[in-house]
């Protein structure tokens, strides 16, 4: 697929086919998570990757949907709202893979001025975008989920994770559903959002 297909093509789904994803495509996404750029240059990320269903399980047992009361969606958001918020665990149930990507805090860092403090975050996060795009590109698609309240320890212990490790989002993997719903996207053109040399 060419690049920029890869771009455009990119959708969070939130309904998946019951069809398995090979460890093999898995470890393809995920080395080109570890090419994203990384401050230190040392890439310390790790993955936790469940395939296991009584695993999943285990992870999503703190996992619920959310509320939503929008009836008639007008907007993009509350679109999205709509058929995000009851899906935010069968979505993951669905994907045959559930991606925990974790990083931790650098020492170095933690007390240095903003934004400094944010470059393990933002380091990341370009992880996790490259792991979306190298999903796309082999023809899968991913759900994600930031997990709040508490949620993130409870996953990390299911797991058995080593300690100080940080989990910002929940990715699944899978292929997308024929059925899939998709919000209405709305991307702004250059010359509402682009300001050359000055504002």
């Amino acid at each position: 697929m060419e690049f920029e297909q890869v771009i455009t093509k990119r959708r969070t789904t939130r309904q998946f086919k019951n069809e398995p994803v090979s460890r093999e495509t898995i470890g393809r996404i995920i080395k080109a998570g570890l090419a994203a750029p990384s401050f230190d240059h040392c890439r310390k990320w790790n993955f936790v990757i469940i395939d296991d269903p009584a695993a999943k399980t285990a992870a999503l047992e703190c996992v619920e949907p959310l509320p939503c009361a929008i009836k008639e969606a007008t907007t993009p958001l509350a679109q999205m709202i709509k058929i995000a918020f009851p899906k935010q665990k069968s979505m993951f149930e669905e994907a045959p893979v559930l991606v925990l990507p974790l990083y931790k805090r650098d020492k170095r860092i933690i007390n240095e001025p903003v934004p400094r403090t944010h470059m393990d975050t933002a380091e990341m996060w370009c992880v996790i975008e490259n792991i979306f795009l190298a999903a796309t590109n082999e023809g899968l698609s991913c759900a994600m989920r930031i997990p709040t309240e508490g949620q993130p320890e409870k996953i990390l212990a299911a797991v058995d994770c080593a300690e100080d490790f940080i989990l910002p989002c929940m990715i699944g993997i899978g292929h997308p559903a024929d059925n899939a719903e998709y919000p209405t996207q709305t991307y702004p053109s250059l010359a509402d959002c682009v300001h050359w040399n000055k504002w």
